[in-house]
């Protein structure tokens, strides 16, 4: 074995820093646009012909440009399987990730890449009470991202000089205000974006203090134009007693990637009584619309006569058709919402009803009139669009949360602030229509309690959906003073040393599916646990040599897996061990683990697939180059 150092002189690590690329071409083409290694903005604008002085609409805050500066530097994980927390963990397509979720949301982005259905996140929200207990600050590489965002300057004696800017972030952040919560959000919200299907949506459960802030957040983000709803929803029906109103809801911010289906809601035909003789195929019906109105855009060929037994009728009465006739009118004016030929058809189809001395048209549950000619009578599955107040329903409301809860853990208030499975499953439902074929991924990367992944698997055994789930927990430790009852639970049944809000996440998807599998035997109720571990770094010595540093004892198989990640190969993927302990394939892929005489002799014999090893591998320097001379391009290093 040789020294990692002469591997360096051989150039065969890397050990600079990635370069941004747009940044590179700036400064190669457009030197004008980059000061003191800064882009310039008005300089880029300039360049692109625009108006400088122009002002923009945007949100701005202190601490952005760091969050942005987060939300681009690389990931410094990898995984790290936990075997046994679930049953049937071999085969299944779930999983759930303990660390911090800008961690995994950048190690997922490498193989996730638009490739998850939905995105559902309910994130801590900013009641200035609590400090954050993601701690974005303590990350590897903030100081690097403060001296390169000009927060932070080294004088002439080695002295840190932090700027005006950083002085007052670093005394605001830590009691929760709304720029230390948004620079918390942005960077993860960006990469929820990243990882959307260009059919895929993202709900964010969130309240008052921040709903308008993260409203204008994510229009930046996800874009203006793939805002779909703020649906308010139901916390409680019971108030406080207080001289001031309750505040007894939330909200569900909605955007899409960039265009979203939903599916409708089923109507109920108890809503349609009035039968007549086509009843048998049309079913019931009801007259909720007249045939004229006066909020409709006028046009002339939509104002006409109608003639019905001898009598006639006018859009909003004969008097008002005159003045019409004479010129008289608005842009938005009396006018039928049906044509001359498809009323005729639709009174010769019995799809006409005068009452009142007004024209109706029947709304059947069943049929209706077709929308394009020649026209014809089809039948139909009556459906209605989603109404913004959906989630008014107690059924989604945190009391419904709470009974779900103790059914699971059979106590109560071993957990805050969970939302209701109910209110998970409806939206999946919406935009995760059912699909043996094909695996909708649902992702939610603040997991809390776990109601997303027992949402998921009961609407599988409601449907026979084949939808997976990805959840994301950080070991938050449980505050003995705050919850001694999740405490007590983690330490006296779970038996955890140090009880984590994982512990519940993943004992509650734990008990949800053996509850679900008692009566479903073909579903995918299992799940993966993998945890968030350091990867390998290379560091300077005193003698100013490189030295490899190991953060995490991982086995063949997680090195396996960590390097089919980088191949863009998800958790899912069927990982095939070819040589024990030493290569694993999957596709048209072969990861190295050890390298020997079998190794290589192994690899001489490959045609067409690409074989990885990790650069931070202590690897003999003559079979690396052996192998480079006949693998040559297939040959991928990575790290």
């Amino acid at each position: 074995m040789i020294d990692i150092n002469d591997i360096k002189k051989e150039n065969l690590i890397n050990t600079e820093e990635s370069k941004n690329e747009f940044l590179e071409y700036l400064k190669h083409n457009h030197p004008q646009t980059i000061s003191d290694n800064v882009p310039n903005l008005n300089a880029i604008m300039q360049l692109l012909g625009l108006n400088t002085k122009a002002q923009g609409y945007e949100l701005t805050f202190t601490g952005k440009a760091l969050a942005n500066a987060l939300y681009n530097t690389p990931n410094t994980k990898e995984l790290k399987f936990e075997k046994n927390q679930s049953l049937n963990y071999e085969n299944t397509k779930n999983i759930i990730i303990k660390g911090d979720n800008l961690d995994a949301l950048k190690l997922l982005k490498q193989s996730y890449y638009e490739k998850i259905k939905m995105i559902y996140i309910d994130p801590p929200y900013n009641t200035k009470n609590d400090d954050f207990i993601y701690k974005d600050d303590f990350r590897q590489d903030y100081k690097k991202l403060l001296l390169e965002t000009g927060l932070l300057e080294i004088d002439e004696d080695g002295q840190e000089i932090e700027s005006e800017t950083l002085r007052f972030f670093n005394s605001i952040k830590s009691s929760k205000t709304h720029s230390g919560w948004l620079s918390f959000m942005l960077p993860r919200l960006k990469l929820a974006r990243d990882l959307l299907r260009e059919d895929g949506v993202i709900f964010i459960s969130i309240d008052d203090n921040e709903q308008a802030n993260l409203k204008i957040l994510c229009d930046e983000i996800f874009g203006e134009e793939n805002f779909v709803a703020c649906m308010p929803r139901i916390t409680k029906k019971a108030g406080k007693s207080t001289n001031q109103i309750a505040n007894n809801h939330d909200y569900i911010l909605c955007y899409s990637k960039n265009e979203i289906f939903f599916k409708q809601i089923e109507v109920n035909e108890q809503d349609y009584k009035m039968r007549d003789e086509y009843y048998a195929d049309r079913g019931g019906y009801k007259l909720n619309q007249t045939l004229d109105y006066d909020s409709l855009q006028y046009n002339k060929k939509m104002d006409f006569e109608i003639v019905i037994d001898d009598k006639k009728y006018y859009p909003g009465g004969y008097n008002k058709f005159l003045e019409r006739q004479s010129g008289k009118y608005s842009s938005i004016d009396w006018v039928w919402r049906w044509s001359k030929e498809k009323f005729d058809y639709g009174l010769k189809m019995n799809f006409i009803e005068v009452k009142n001395d007004r024209i109706y048209t029947k709304t059947y549950f069943k049929a209706k009139i077709s929308d394009k000619r020649p026209y014809y009578i089809e039948t139909i599955d009556r459906t209605r669009n989603i109404s913004s107040i959906e989630l008014i329903n107690n059924q989604y409301s945190n009391d419904c949360a709470n009974k779900g809860l103790q059914k699971i853990f059979n106590q109560k208030n071993i957990f805050d602030y969970s939302k209701s499975i109910e209110l998970i499953k409806f939206l999946v439902s919406q935009v995760s229509i059912k699909n043996k074929t094909d695996s909708d991924i649902i992702l939610d990367f603040f997991a809390g309690s776990g109601t997303t992944a027992q949402a998921v698997m009961e609407l599988n055994a409601e449907d026979g959906g084949n939808r997976k789930f990805i959840l994301v927990q950080l070991d938050e430790e449980i505050d003995e003073k705050k919850n001694k009852v999740a405490y007590d639970f983690c330490k006296n049944e779970l038996k955890s040393k140090n009880p984590v809000i994982s512990d519940i996440t993943i004992e509650r998807v734990k008990r949800a599916s053996e509850k679900i599998m008692s009566e479903n035997k073909n579903l995918d109720l299992g799940f993966k646990v993998f945890s968030l571990v350091e990867k390998p770094e290379l560091i300077s010595n005193d003698a100013n040599a490189l030295a490899l540093k190991n953060h995490a004892n991982l086995s063949p198989y997680e090195k396996a897996l960590n390097l089919a990640l980088q191949d863009c190969k998800t958790l899912d993927s069927n990982l095939k061990e070819i040589l024990k302990n030493k290569i694993y394939q999957c596709e048209q892929s072969f990861y190295v683990i050890e390298f020997d005489d079998e190794v290589f002799n192994f690899l001489k014999n490959t045609q067409n697939e690409n074989v990885y090893i990790n650069g931070f591998d202590d690897i003999n320097l003559e079979i690396y180059l052996n192998l480079e001379s006949f693998l040559k391009e297939r040959l991928k290093v990575v790290y």
